[in-house]
C-alpha cells in the first residue's frame, strides 16, 4: 500500500503509483495562469517526477508581481535542482505568457479573499450558512459572477495566441468556469480535481487491494459525482460498496490538502440512493438542503464561515512559510519525491502526444456521456484523452440521482448565463434553485447585496454600462 510521508518534508499525504514516460514532449511552452500556493509547484514537480517534460519552458502569469516571483524563484530553483533543461519565466503581461503556448493551466480566484468574503457577509445577511463557498449555493453564484468573464476572455485570447493549446482548468466553481470556457471557445478545456479521483485510492483501502485493482463507472458534477458502479480486482462490487465502508476506518484522502476527511455523509447518502458520492464534509453539505440546518449544522460549526466584526479589508495572501524555505533557504526542496493525484501531467502529456490517458475528468456532456442531460452541461465522468479527441462511456444514472444532477446542472446553466449577459433574470433563477435559499422574498435582495458589494470586480453591464 502507498507510504504515508511524514511532516518533515513539507508533505502529508499518500504517494501516489506512477510510470514515467517514455520520450519526450521536447521543446513545448507550458503555461499558470495564477502563481498559485497550491498548485503549481506541486505540477510541477509532478512534471518532474514522470519524466518527458525536461526540455519545456515553463512560464508562470499573474497580476500580482509578488507572489509570481516567489512561485517563478521556486520553480526556478527545482528546476535546477533536478538538473533539468527546463527554461522558467515569469511576467505580467498575459498575451505573452500565452503566445504559442501548448498548454495553460488555470488557478485563480478574480478578487481574491476580499471579495470572497464580501459574498459570506451577504449570505450571513440573510441566515445562509456558507461551508467552503466555492461550488454550489449562493457565495458559489458570486464567484461565477466575477470569475466566469475573465476565463472566457482569457479562453477567447487563447483562441488568437495558442490555438492549439489546452486549457486545463483548477479554478472553482470547477463545472462553471470549466463549461463557459468550453462553450464560449474552440480551445479544448477540462477541469481537473483530485476529489473523485481520491476514491480510487479510498476504495483499494476498503477492499485491502492496489489502487489500480479498482475501476469505477462515474458519474455528476465537480464535488459531487456519484459511483454507480465498483468493481474490485474485475469483480463487480457495487452492492458491498456501502458494508464495506461501514466496516473500514479507511477515510478519504485529500492529497493536495493533506489531511484524510470522513466519510459519514457519504455513507449516509450512499444508503439512500445507493450511489456513493464523490465528496464528504462541507462541500457534500452544500450540494442538498438537509445538513445547514438549525438541527444539524452543529457538526459543521469548523467548517461554516465565521463573520469578523469591524475587520479590515484583506490584502495579499501570506505564502506557505516552507514555500519561502524552499525558494530562499539553504535547504534544498524536500518534496519532489512525491506524486499528487492531479493527473495535470497525464492529460498535458495525452494532449501533446496522442497517448490516450483515462481519469475523472470534467468536460462538456458533448457525446451525452451523462445519458439524458444537456449537451452543454459541464459533468464529471470517466474519459479518455488522446491528442486532442475525448472519449468516454454512456452511463446512465439512477433516477433520484440523475434528478439531483439535472437540477446542478440548471444552476451551473443559468449561473453562465447571468455571468456572460449580466442577466439578472437568469441569476435570481440560480438563486431560486440553489438548496441554501430558503425565502423566495430574498432572492432578488441577495442578487442586489451581492452586485454592491462585488462592484469593483464585476462587468460594467450589470451596472448599466456595456456588458
Amino acid at each position: 500500500m502507498p507510504k504515508i510521508i511524514g511532516k518533515s518534508s513539507g508533505w502529508v499525504g499518500p504517494v501516489e503509483e506512477y510510470r514515467r514516460n517514455r520520450g519526450s514532449v521536447g521543446r513545448r511552452k507550458i503555461v499558470f495562469v495564477g502563481a498559485s500556493y497550491k498548485f503549481v509547484h506541486r505540477v510541477f514537480r509532478d512534471m518532474l517526477l514522470v519524466g518527458g517534460f525536461n526540455e519545456c519552458e515553463v512560464v508562470i502569469h499573474d497580476l500580482d508581481p509578488e507572489p509570481m516571483k516567489l512561485v517563478g524563484d521556486l520553480v526556478e530553483r527545482m528546476a535546477r535542482q533536478k538538473r533539468t533543461k527546463v527554461a522558467v519565466t515569469h511576467t505580467l503581461d498575459r498575451a505573452a505568457a500565452l503566445k504559442d503556448a501548448d498548454a495553460v493551466l488555470l488557478s485563480i480566484t478574480t478578487g481574491g479573499q476580499e471579495s470572497d468574503f464580501r459574498s459570506f457577509e451577504v449570505c450571513a445577511k440573510y441566515g445562509i450558512p456558507v461551508g467552503v463557498g466555492d461550488t454550489l449555493g449562493p457565495a458559489a453564484l458570486a464567484r461565477n459572477l466575477r470569475e466566469i468573464p475573465v476565463v472566457v476572455e482569457l479562453a477567447r485570447e487563447m483562441e488568437r495566441l495558442c490555438p492549439k493549446a489546452v486549457l486545463l482548468n483548477f479554478t472553482n466553481p470547477m463545472s462553471c468556469i470549466t463549461g463557459a470556457a468550453a462553450r464560449y471557445s474552440a480551445i479544448p478545456t477540462y477541469g481537473l480535481c483530485h476529489s473523485a479521483d481520491a476514491l480510487f485510492q479510498y476504495f483499494a483501502e476498503v477492499f485491502g487491494c492496489r489502487k489500480r485493482q479498482v475501476e469505477m463507472e462515474l458519474g455528476g458534477v465537480n464535488h459531487q459525482a456519484f459511483v454507480t458502479r465498483l468493481w474490485i480486482r474485475g469483480k463487480e462490487r457495487t452492492r458491498d460498496m456501502l458494508a464495506a465502508s461501514l466496516a473500514s476506518q479507511a477515510k478519504v484522502a485529500d492529497t493536495l490538502l493533506g489531511t484524510h476527511e470522513e466519510v459519514k455523509l457519504q455513507q449516509d447518502i450512499c444508503r439512500v440512493l445507493g450511489a456513493w458520492p464523490s465528496c464528504g464534509g462541507t462541500h457534500l453539505a452544500e450540494f442538498y438542503h438537509f445538513f445547514f440546518t438549525p438541527r444539524r449544522i452543529g457538526g459543521f460549526d469548523h467548517g461554516i464561515k465565521q463573520l469578523i466584526p469591524g475587520r479590515e479589508r484583506f490584502g495579499r495572501r501570506e505564502p506557505p512559510a516552507i514555500l519561502c524555505e524552499w525558494a530562499y533557504g539553504p535547504e534544498p526542496v524536500g518534496d519532489l519525491h512525491l506524486l499528487t493525484s492531479e493527473h495535470a501531467h497525464e492529460l498535458m502529456w495525452a494532449h501533446i502526444t496522442g497517448e490516450p490517458f483515462t481519469r475523472a475528468l470534467n468536460t462538456l456532456n458533448a457525446g451525452e456521456w451523462i445519458k439524458g442531460l444537456p449537451r452543454d452541461a459541464c459533468v464529471e465522468v470517466m474519459a479518455t484523452v488522446a491528442g486532442t479527441k475525448l472519449t468516454a462511456k454512456q452511463i446512465e444514472l439512477p433516477p433520484a440521482v440523475h434528478s439531483l444532477v439535472q437540477r446542478w446542472v440548471t444552476i451551473h446553466g443559468l449561473s453562465i448565463k447571468a455571468a456572460m449577459a449580466c442577466d439578472r433574470e437568469a441569476a435570481q433563477q440560480a438563486l431560486f434553485l440553489d438548496p441554501h435559499v430558503h425565502d423566495l422574498y430574498d432572492v432578488p435582495l441577495i442578487l442586489d447585496d451581492f452586485l454592491k458589494a462585488l462592484e469593483p470586480w464585476l462587468p460594467r453591464g450589470w451596472y448599466g454600462g456595456t456588458a
